[in-house]
């Protein structure tokens, strides 16, 4: 697991020379989007909006922290996950303090290519409702399309066969710096609730990933090798002299065995222990003691993954790194290449900063067949950019031609149930004790008014506090669409997936930790997911070595009632 996790992840700086990705639209670099954005914000007459809550769909509310306090107070920013397959909904509602106007700007997400470079990510919207409010022409159709619409350069499309509208015969699309805005009549005390419908737009020159047919390829059968698993964290990735690792024997595996897992995921710190480029020779001690971990789970029947884990100088900067990283992958797929089937390679644990999907893209493109060379028959797995973020899949392609890919996920949501208290995570999240999963709480949470939490975590908190558990920030809603996303998009492509780390810090109440890797479980395996969880016996401990058991409800969480 990436040491540093954060709510609200700034996009990468696209740092890779010339693998630009797919597409320019005069100077602006083009990409499809995985997630749209409005804005909802009030005039002084209304004063302020509160009481920000999700209705129904996926997706998240937050304060938009680059303004003035003032204006926070004012102001809800909202994202929430779209696909270019079809539309999703999304509702949400709040209170106004007194009668006036909000605006409601659609656009799209912010993301720079370059430092000041804002990718241009089309969405697309139709069949906008507004109960509490009054809103004109929110199915684009009338005066052109755009009356009651402000924006300049914001674009009005006909419907056609291959790009339907939701509801009519047409539809508005924006980008973040081509946003539209509507004004919506409210009255102060009474909620508004709105309704939006939303899809991405495919850029002009998008490139579709070969689709594959069948279920039944390489990939899929290993999937049923990989379908309950754990992780060795903070074990072998820790780099040398750093004393927060811990450490794995032939015990272990054999633990994870009796425990009803079928695989084990290994991080792996190979980058470490390297000699001078160009050969990058892997010390021999390190591979000793990979080998032994790896052959320990093979003897007790378990499925093992290996992956090289936080190679941080090339997320920093692929670039100048890939002749490392492709030449450690040559020396561990030779190394390997008369392992049994039930070993895996996977390329790189959770792809952040530099790494982005598109860089990676190319990166998975050129590794592989540095790795078919020994491997022609032996299971990868590969994964989107943003820590394998599920919202990058849209932009996330592979070779057609290779059909022994599953693809990596991993998910962490509800952020602020599963990282409370640890101190790795950032200001917000390390204040934070006694979230309850599922929410809301019996009793509502407050925090120390000392602790000066960010207007987000005021906002998360307070619809934690009071949202029921259907849609409770702090419940299977939080993944639930995600997942939804994910399996539509494996589905479409035929590649099937696996989450590679969920879990929740040893800070949460035992019975919460329960009903959460409960939840993730039953949604993983029910949209036919494989998955591993993080982490055997570290910070998101399955197991207790003090004790030699499992911590607290959680054998039954994920394998079933016992028997």
């Amino acid at each position: 697991m990436a040491q540093r996790r954060f709510v609200g992840i700034m996009a990468a700086m696209l740092a890779f020379g010339s693998w630009v990705i797919g597409g320019v639209h005069g100077a602006e670099p083009t990409k499809l989007a995985s997630s749209a954005r409005f804005d909802v914000m009030a005039d002084e007459a209304a004063g302020s909006i509160d009481q920000a809550l999700v209705i129904a769909g996926q997706g998240t509310i937050s304060r938009p922290n680059w303004l003035t306090e003032p204006a926070q107070g004012r102001t809800y920013t909202v994202s929430f996950p779209v696909s270019r397959l079809g539309w999703r909904s999304m509702t949400i509602a709040f209170t106004p303090a007194r009668d006036g106007a909000v605006t409601l700007s659609l656009m799209g997400p912010w993301e720079e290519a370059s430092k000041g470079v804002v990718y241009r990510q089309d969405i697309e919207w139709d069949d906008i409702q507004a109960t509490g409010g009054r809103l004109a022409n929110g199915g684009f159709e009338s005066g052109g399309g755009l009356m009651g619409w402000e924006g300049e350069r914001g674009k009005v499309v006909r419907a056609t066969h291959e790009s339907p509208a939701h509801g009519g015969t047409s539809f508005a699309r924006t980008w973040h710096n081509n946003p539209l805005s509507a004004k919506i009549a409210v009255q102060g005390g009474q909620q508004v609730r709105i309704v939006l419908f939303a899809r991405a737009a495919r850029p002009e020159d998008f490139r579709e990933m070969p689709r594959v047919s069948g279920r039944d390829t390489p990939a899929h059968k290993a999937l049923a090798r990989f379908r309950r698993g754990a992780n060795l964290g903070n074990g072998l990735e820790v780099p040398p002299g750093q004393t927060w690792g811990e450490h794995y024997t032939h015990t272990d595996l054999r633990l994870i065995r009796e425990q009803g897992f079928d695989h084990a995921r290994i991080p792996a710190g190979w980058h470490h222990y390297t000699g001078p480029g160009p050969e990058f020779r892997i010390q021999p001690e390190f591979f000793t003691r990979v080998d032994t971990l790896v052959n320990a789970g093979l003897e007790q029947g378990l499925s093992i993954l290996i992956n090289i884990h936080h190679f941080d100088d090339f997320t920093t900067n692929p670039k100048a790194q890939t002749p490392k990283f492709k030449a450690l992958w040559d020396q561990i797929a030779a190394h390997y290449a008369h392992a049994p089937d039930g070993l895996a390679f996977e390329l790189l644990n959770e792809p952040k900063d530099a790494a982005t999907t598109e860089v990676m893209n190319q990166v998975v493109a050129e590794t592989l067949p540095v790795i078919r060379r020994s491997n022609p028959r032996r299971t990868i797995f590969v994964g989107p950019g943003r820590w394998n973020s599920i919202g990058e899949l849209p932009a996330f392609t592979l070779p057609g031609d290779d059909q022994n890919l599953i693809v990596t996920v991993h998910n962490y949501d509800p952020f602020y149930f599963t990282h409370q208290s640890a101190t790795w995570a950032g200001d917000d999240v390390k204040a934070l004790a006694g979230v309850v999963f599922p929410g809301p709480p019996k009793t509502p949470l407050t925090l120390d008014p000392r602790l000066k939490a960010s207007a987000n975590v005021l906002t998360w908190v307070k619809a934690y506090n009071t949202t029921p558990a259907a849609m409770n920030p702090s419940g299977p809603h939080a993944f639930q669409g995600l997942f939804d996303q994910a399996q539509e998009w494996s589905l479409y492509y035929g590649r099937p997936i696996h989450l590679g780390e969920f879990g929740a810090f040893s800070a949460a109440d035992p019975v919460s930790r329960a009903h959460y890797y409960q939840a993730v479980r039953e949604a993983a395996e029910k949209a036919g997911f494989g998955w591993a969880i993080w982490d055997w016996k570290a910070g998101f401990r399955y197991w207790n070595q003090a004790e030699s058991h499992p911590e607290p409800g959680l054998h039954e969480a994920l394998m079933g009632p016992t028997k």
